[in-house]
């Protein structure tokens, strides 16, 4: 008898695609079933299928913010495909790859259902009952570059098989649809996070068919992106204020930023230590920032099986080069330590 398998399905945040993740069995294999959605007649057209073969009995889907990329997990894989391309399956890269991480000793951390959160990230869960959910940090960015972070999300009790439905309450007007009486001033919102000495990212999660965005980060610099980041050029409070804007109106929004060089919780380990470039064709730096005294820090390279293959030391509070020899396009991970503490550690992707 076929093992049956579990899929999900999807719209589009913008509502113009509705897509279909059936993994019918083992043995019958899955699919992805793609329509173009018209959200006044309720009728779904120009359908794609893609058949897909490896092995998986369970997998989810999602589509990034803009609406232009699709992800597939797809129990061992993440596959990231662009709905805008002449052609849907040709596009298709495979951005993630289960590094086997088990909890317990039994229980694997492979992917299952994917859902994009308010934050603008998405994330997935497992098809067993684990501790953690993995992340898509940059979901609207191609490749490497959308940063699909594993069981990177630490949940206080294990979870099985279950992920929070958020549907999207914040769809705009169908510009010259009859039927679409959705005609809302906008409401602004915004969130953030600490990404390293004094760079702040910033996401933008107002509603209401937002056509404009700006930003006064209170240091006499703005932008005009839905997801800006900022470095200040010295710690201090600033009073940043988003003011979004759609033909029917504007609204601002302003929250006070207390910019630091040290660590804090919400900065986490990552502005301590950072690896960069990360996706990279050439040398790997090593910057670090907020460490008291002298004592060197140390990066440990690792293959993606585990084995250790470079361990470099390097001065606290600064930018260094590290030596690694011309190695193969792969994925490797890495370690950043002092005197034993973890500062942070990651994925390393060379191409």
């Amino acid at each position: 008898m076929p093992f049956a398998g579990v899929g999900q399905a999807v719209f589009s945040p913008d509502g113009s695609k509705y897509v279909e993740y059936n993994t019918l069995s083992m043995d019958e294999g899955h699919y992805l079933d793609i329509y173009d959605f018209d959200r006044c007649t309720g009728w779904m057209s120009e359908p794609v299928q893609i058949t897909m073969q490896d092995s998986a009995w369970a997998g989810g889907v999602a589509i990034s913010p803009n609406s232009r990329y699709l992800y597939a997990s797809s129990f061992v894989n993440v596959y990231q495909y662009d709905l805008w391309a002449a052609d849907i399956e040709a596009s298709r890269d495979t951005v993630a790859e289960w590094d086997g991480f088990v909890e317990d000793g039994f229980f694997a951390t492979t992917f299952y259902l994917a859902q994009l959160a308010p934050d603008g990230k998405i994330y997935i869960n497992s098809n067993n009952s684990v501790s953690y959910l993995h992340v898509i940090e940059q979901p609207d960015l191609p490749g490497d570059s959308c940063q699909v972070c594993q069981h990177c999300v630490d949940l206080p009790t294990w979870n099985a098989f279950s992920l929070p439905n958020f549907p999207n309450y914040r769809l705009g007007p169908l510009e010259g649809s009859p039927c679409d009486t959705l005609r809302a001033p906008p409401t602004a919102a915004f969130n953030y996070r600490q990404a390293g000495p004094l760079r702040y990212r910033f996401q933008d999660s107002s509603y209401h068919d937002i056509r404009s965005w700006h930003w006064d980060f209170g240091d006499g610099h703005t932008d005009s992106i839905p997801r800006p980041e900022h470095v200040y050029e010295v710690e201090g409070q600033y009073n940043v204020c988003l003011t979004v804007a759609n033909p029917r109106g504007a609204d601002t929004l302003c929250q006070v930023v207390e910019a630091q060089v040290t660590s804090t919780e919400d900065a986490g380990r990552a502005m301590l230590a950072e690896v960069f470039p990360n996706p990279s064709g050439g040398p790997l730096w090593l910057r670090t920032a907020g460490l008291l005294g002298s004592e060197p820090v140390v990066l440990e390279l690792y293959s993606a099986a585990g084995q250790l293959l470079r361990r470099s030391t390097a001065a606290p509070n600064g930018e260094e080069e590290i030596e690694v020899e011309e190695l193969p396009a792969g994925v490797y991970y890495y370690r950043v330590l002092r005197a034993g503490e973890l500062l942070n550690s990651g994925k390393w992707v060379v191409w």
